[in-house]
């Protein structure tokens, strides 16, 4: 720029400083979005007006009568105006407006009306009466600016609590005592001191807005580590998730494996039996007797299949549903052979849901030992006790000769399958043969349910 002149190059200094800061902060809005820097930018604005005039820069740009205008009509609203923004910024920073009812809430809509407000009616009466001094004015704003800030610089040095806030108060008193220098020096003014007046306010400006962008800085970097703190607690909480629905599809999966299982023994093997004895009732050889197994084959098959399918429906998923199961199951086997039953369940049950193999293998345990009962104890009565507690506690006790461990029932689950299924459930069985035959079963409740 040759050939340009300026009043001052402090004030050139601080209004490239102050330039650099409103870009700086412009484009950081334009990526977080942050309401905060919209206040800031204002400040920074009229600040950058305040400074640019005094630079003598609009002389050179647009002439000595556009300058001469600014001066007389400008100069001091935009200097309040300026100052408005300084205060809200402020207040802005440390929240005042989360609570409506303190007193710098208060404060903040006095000072902005008050500063706003003389701003306007000063131009307006500028351009009216076209006077010259204004000292009363100049003095009396000024003189309450200060009463103002020093009252609410004491109000929020007791608020502050985080560092952010502690360096924009820092620099707000930076910018108190240098606003001090120059009001005194403003009334008492020596033309030929090396620093004028309007200078100390511009120089506590740059200063304030040094602590005002270290303390915009640190709060960045304080939401950036929040955010990416959020970030990571949700990728956690995510991969909580996928392990959950992992673990689920694996327990499907066994589901399926085991429901596969269960139809491939007790259903292959059955139809493979039937399509033998259907091919020697064909062959006409001993057809009754055939047709009978024939019968009974299909029969068992049903049932297999009835307790598959009750095993995999949800909604019998609790630990009522499976007792409720075992009492009819008890009741229609024992009756049809002519064994009488007296069952003790508890009154009210606690509704725990029991995974569907559980269920299925702690009803296949009953079932045998009743089995057993029916094909080998020549009992006449039948004691089934169930209690609940820690534990799935349950007693089947028969008044017959008593059995022995190594008898098996036909279709191959005797005792010892009895054993692996309870085994695997992590529960005890125990067996006492003397007058009559006591089962004694107990499931850890805490193993079986979800």
């Amino acid at each position: 720029m040759h050939g340009v002149t300026t009043d001052s190059i402090l004030s050139i200094l601080i209004f490239g400083a102050i330039t650099m800061a409103f870009i700086y902060h412009t484009v950081l809005y334009v990526f977080s979005k942050d309401k905060l820097i919209i206040h800031y930018l204002l400040y920074l604005f009229f600040t950058g007006i305040f400074v640019f005039h005094r630079t003598g820069l609009i002389r050179e740009f647009f002439g000595f009568k556009v300058e001469d205008y600014f001066y007389n009509y400008l100069n001091e609203p935009i200097q309040i105006i300026y100052l408005a923004m300084y205060f809200n910024f402020i207040l802005q920073s440390i929240e005042v407006y989360k609570s409506k009812n303190s007193f710098l809430y208060r404060s903040w809509i006095f000072i902005m009306t008050l500063l706003i407000g003389y701003s306007i009616v000063f131009y307006l009466l500028k351009i009216t009466f076209h006077f010259q001094t204004y000292t009363l004015a100049f003095i009396s704003i000024r003189a309450l600016i200060f009463v103002l800030t020093s009252v609410m610089l004491w109000q929020c040095y007791q608020l502050r609590h985080i560092t952010f806030q502690r360096y924009i108060l820092i620099g707000c008193t930076c910018y108190f005592i240098f606003g001090l220098i120059s009001f005194v020096s403003n009334i008492n003014v020596d033309e030929n001191a090396a620093i004028y007046p309007p200078e100390w306010l511009m120089i506590g400006s740059f200063i304030d807005i040094v602590f005002f962008s270290i303390a915009m800085s640190y709060r960045n970097k304080k939401q950036w580590e929040s955010m990416n703190l959020a970030l990571l607690n949700d990728a956690n909480e995510m991969i909580e998730m996928q392990k959950i629905v992992l673990e689920k599809q694996i327990v499907l999966e066994n589901e399926r494996n085991r429901i596969a299982a269960d139809m491939h023994d007790d259903l292959g093997s059955g139809l493979t039996k039937i399509t033998y004895l259907s091919q020697m009732a064909i062959d006409d050889y001993d057809l009754k007797e055939n047709l009978s197994k024939i019968n009974k084959t299909s029969s068992d098959l049903v049932e297999n299949m009835s307790e598959i399918i009750w095993a995999m429906k949800e909604e019998n998923n609790s630990i009522d549903d499976l007792i409720t199961y075992i009492k009819v199951y008890s009741v229609d086997y024992l009756d049809s052979n002519a064994i009488a039953l007296k069952m003790s369940i508890p009154e009210t049950i606690e509704p725990l849901v029991i995974k569907g193999d559980y269920r299925r293998n702690i009803f296949l345990v009953i079932k045998e030992a009743l089995h057993n009962v029916v094909k080998h104890s020549k009992a006449k009565n039948v004691t089934i006790s169930i209690k609940i507690n820690n534990y799935l506690s349950i007693d089947i006790i028969d008044d017959g000769i008593g059995i022995k461990e190594t008898v098996t029932s036909k279709n191959g689950n005797g005792m010892a399958n009895m054993k692996k299924r309870v085994n695997n459930l992590n529960g005890i069985i125990e067996i006492k043969s003397l007058e009559g035959t006591h089962i004694k079963l107990k499931f850890p409740i805490e193993k079986l349910i979800y």
